[in-house]
């Protein structure tokens, strides 16, 4: 669906709208003039400038409300006029002259390809083009009908038209092109046709019924009248006059005049199956049904929702905002927010951009409030930081903060020249020097209780500072963990010490926090990395089971820094596992032996070979299923099995040298 969006303007009608053209069975051509007012209630002030019924309207910004079976709903395509069509179809054409077709059931809007420059469409998909050439949507025989029509009207599928010489004719056959002259009336700006009668709006203000079944004369039946429209097959028709007053001429009665006495002021009506709607003169519409007049607004935006893609972002983090807005008929209609609808409080914590997304800047608490013409609406945002900050530290008894890390964390820029760092955070400055105890906050001197000073690589400050600028910070030490709670903007910053990840990690895995560190070298236990590889293990983290017992997993790092992972193993098994010879060796094997590269590739890769040692073998292929020793003149023979499913391989061993090999 190719839509062209518009923005909700204050545009509402400030003149009487003077009817110019018939748009059908179901709708009227007007051109009101727009001046722009402020708005005095919470709606979008637009109005509806054409009707099919009291579930079908055009307003004036362009847009359609239509109903379906899944609810109202709004298109907000750059619309001209709008119409019904049968079988619960309806037809619109826009102002670049494309014509569209929708149905009550699904909301979705086709483009009809193939028309263009279309002015009107009435009745069944009879189109008038603005060169004055009509054709039928869907026809396939557009060469064959009428050209040089000014206006048409349209009745199911038969439908009139009025001609630029002012001939007016009659088409029953739709797809005939044949059309039947009724009769020539060149002052004519309106017609209106059932299948029984045309009536012809005359510019002096004059209607005349033109009978298309008896043939009789053409008959004057009402003066001084702006608009006309036919009651659908009622044969009844109703005309609008001068004074506003709106009358009902009847075929049954001889069409004498019979005043609709509860509409006044009126500029013209429409007729559909569920009502009259009648536009006043000052552009409000109003329905009559069953002689009871109740206004018709268009809907307007009762309720406003700002939803954001995240309520919890890390500093950095780039956010949508997006509106739902709830119309008082109980559509909702959901767009992205617009960087001047949006603000943020405080502003340190967020900023809104240009695109309208919103970037986290600081830690801590925030309101993003969406602000339209006469409706608000808020969402909490809560920015956080992924990864604790690092390098808070305990001296004399009181706790000190990293300077640089912790200011930019809650939205302070710094300066540093020096030794001396100029901090800007909300509306305050402050000014610290390495070495100094005192601090310039606003240009006045403040105490602190301890002096700016190093602590490993960072520069850190007394963190009672904080609370002497912001009542709202506070600062507590978390002596399990040996770390800093910094309590500011509504929200908590966790600055964790050297010693605290060690005490988390000791608490999680326990003593098995003495393996950290530590190196092997790997013989079978292949999940490591390579044979005899080196890899150092760099983390043990502990998981839970299908059972929920906790289980813990090796990350091993070899020197090109790959990582390798055990599988789930209790404590007791990782000790054992370590131990194992058969798995890992806790020196470097290779050296130990001066053997050639040759050979360890051999081992490497699982090969025996006659001259290898009994040492290399064990290496090589591990320890035999079966031994066997014998003496033979002195000499020691051994016999090593292994033992598969689907293999033996047997080694014969002479004094400690691989002297036969023999596999099965």
């Amino acid at each position: 669906m190719i839509e062209q969006k518009i923005s909700l303007s204050k545009l509402v009608i400030s003149s009487t709208l003077v009817v110019a053209l018939s748009l059908g069975s179901s709708a009227s051509l007007f051109s009101p003039v727009l001046t722009v007012s402020a708005a005095d209630t919470n709606h979008s002030n637009l109005q509806i400038v054409s009707v099919i019924d009291k579930d079908h309207y055009l307003l004036s910004d362009g847009s359609m409300w239509s109903m379906s079976m899944k609810g109202p709903w709004h298109s907000e395509y750059q619309f001209q006029g709008i119409t019904a069509g049968m079988n619960n179809e309806y037809y619109g054409w826009t102002t670049s002259g494309q014509a569209m077709k929708w149905d009550d059931i699904t909301q979705e809007i086709e483009v009809i390809a193939g028309m263009n420059n279309v002015a009107q469409i009435s009745g069944n998909g009879i189109v008038l083009h603005k060169d004055g050439k009509v054709n039928m949507i869907g026809s396939g025989k557009p060469d064959t009908l009428p050209n040089s029509v000014k206006l048409l009207d349209a009745f199911n599928d038969s439908y009139a038209t009025l001609k630029q010489s002012g001939d007016i004719l009659y088409y029953k056959d739709d797809k005939s092109g044949l059309g039947r002259k009724i009769g020539s009336y060149p002052d004519a700006v309106s017609i209106k046709q059932d299948e029984i009668a045309i009536a012809v709006l005359r510019s002096d203000g004059s209607v005349t019924l033109l009978d298309l079944l008896s043939g009789d004369a053409p008959q004057v039946i009402a003066n001084d009248a702006v608009s006309i429209e036919w009651q659908g097959s009622t044969r009844s028709l109703l005309v609008v006059k001068k004074d506003g007053s709106v009358w009902s001429y009847s075929r049954s009665n001889g069409f004498a005049p019979q005043q609709v006495s509860e509409l006044t002021n009126i500029a013209q009506v429409v007729y559909s199956p569920k009502g009259i709607y009648a536009q006043t003169k000052n552009g409000d519409w109003v329905e009559d049904t069953n002689k009871t007049v109740t206004p018709l607004q268009a809907p307007y935006i009762s309720d406003l929702k700002l939803v954001l893609s995240k309520t919890n972002a890390s500093v950095g983090d780039k956010i949508n905002a997006q509106i739902q807005e709830v119309y008082s008929n109980g559509s909702i209609n959901i767009r992205p927010a617009s960087a001047n609808e949006l603000s943020v409080a405080p502003s340190p914590i967020a900023e809104v951009l240009s695109d309208g997304t919103i970037k986290v800047k600081a830690i801590g608490n925030a309101t993003i409030t969406l602000t339209t013409d006469t409706l608000t609406a808020q969402s909490p945002l809560n920015g956080t930081t992924e990864e604790a900050l690092t390098g808070a530290v305990m001296i004399n008894g009181s706790v000190y903060l990293p300077l640089q890390t912790v200011f930019k964390a809650i939205g302070g820029t710094i300066l540093v020249n020096g030794n001396q760092f100029k901090v800007n955070w909300g509306t305050n400055t402050i000014v610290l020097n390495k070495n100094s105890a005192v601090a310039q906050i606003n240009n006045q001197a403040v105490q602190m209780k301890g002096k700016v000073q190093t602590s490993g690589s960072q520069t850190v400050f007394p963190a009672t500072l904080l609370a002497s600028i912001s009542k709202d910070s506070k600062v507590n030490w978390d002596t399990k963990y040996q770390q800093a709670l910094l309590q500011v903007n509504g929200s908590t910053i966790t600055i964790q010490s050297d010693k605290t990840l060690k005490l988390i990690k000791q608490e999680e895995i326990g003593n098995l926090t003495r393996l950290l560190g530590k190196s092997y070298w790997v013989n079978y236990y292949l999940k490591a990395g390579e044979r005899f590889s080196k890899v150092t293990i760099k983390d043990i983290n502990a998981e839970k089971d299908a059972y929920n017992k906790t289980r813990f997993v090796i990350q091993f790092v070899d020197r090109k820094g790959k990582k390798y992972l055990s599988e789930r193993l209790t404590g007791e098994e990782i000790t054992s596992l370590l131990s194992d010879t058969e798995q890992f060796f806790n020196y470097d094997i290779r050296s130990k032996y001066n053997w050639s590269q040759a050979t360890w590739n051999r081992i490497i890769n699982a090969e025996v070979v006659e001259g290898m040692t009994s040492r290399q073998v064990l290496l090589s292929w591990g320890n035999p299923d079966k031994k066997t020793v014998t003496k033979d003149n002195g000499h020691t023979i051994e016999i090593w099995s292994y033992i598969g499913e689907n293999y033996l391989n047997m080694l014969g061993i002479g004094d400690g040298v691989v002297y036969e090999i023999f596999s099965i």
